[in-house]
């Protein structure tokens, strides 16, 4: 297991997919970070929630994340690396284990470096302006602890989902198309529902406030066991399927 791991870890830091996604993530959340501080008006920026929402923005992480852990997998079935990578260790179960272990990894180190991009050029921006910061230690505990842990289990889902799809273009629209479509519909049709669903489960790891949200130990309650479902459903598959 520890050698595999250490092999899975050396496929996610040699690949030039995976810097294109740290460098787009960095990119993405000073975007919004910048956009954000600059030009919502200044009630927008202060009070304890709107802070939350406005440093939260590098859990945004959590979706590269999970492409990452995403293309650890399909990326082998798609250029047929998977087939000495399973003649090294046959047991499916171990690759499984070891790509789920290299994507949590992978997920902390995002997930420290956007928070880290989004609360230094956030402090600096609500400085410029005037606006104090009205975090508590509790408040900075759960951003912290929301988008590290959220975003690492966000790795080990695009795992999972890669092995559940196998298609690396099929799982990519498909994740975009849940997070961006299927979520948002559910939590403002159905909140009662909505809230259920991984990102606003992450959202009340994280502290948010918003109407209808779990409570943070609910949250992450949720999270994980969508982590493990997913993981459990594609090493079922990957266990059935044969590999061409």
């Amino acid at each position: 297991m520890i050698a595999q791991s250490r092999a899975e870890l050396l496929k996610i830091r040699s690949t030039r997919t995976t810097l294109g996604l740290g460098l787009g993530m960095v990119a993405i959340i000073l975007l919004f970070v910048i956009l954000a501080g600059l030009l919502s008006d200044l009630n927008g920026l202060a009070g304890a929630e709107n802070e939350r929402q406005f440093f939260g923005t590098g859990s945004g992480s959590g979706l590269f994340a999970a492409l990452a852990g995403i293309m650890l997998v399909t990326g082998e079935y798609r250029f047929g690396t998977i087939r000495p990578t399973l003649l090294f260790t046959p047991r499916r179960s171990t690759v499984l284990n070891a790509k789920v272990i290299a994507s949590v990894l992978a997920g902390i180190a995002l997930a420290v470096t956007g928070e880290v991009l989004a609360v230094a050029v956030g402090e600096v921006i609500l400085h410029s302006r005037g606006v104090a910061v009205d975090l508590d230690r509790h408040d900075w505990t759960l951003l912290t602890i929301g988008t590290v842990g959220g975003t690492a289990l966000w790795g080990a889902i695009g795992v999972g989902l890669g092995m559940i799809v196998r298609n690396q273009v099929g799982a990519i629209i498909g994740l975009l198309a849940w997070l961006f479509l299927v979520e948002n519909l559910l939590f403002g049709l159905a909140p009662s529902v909505g809230r259920y669903v991984p990102s606003q489960a992450q959202n009340a790891l994280m502290g948010f406030t918003t109407d209808h949200l779990l409570s943070p130990a609910a949250g992450a309650a949720v999270l994980v066991v969508w982590t493990v479902v997913l993981c459990v459903v594609g090493a079922a598959l990957a266990a059935r399927r044969d590999v061409s």
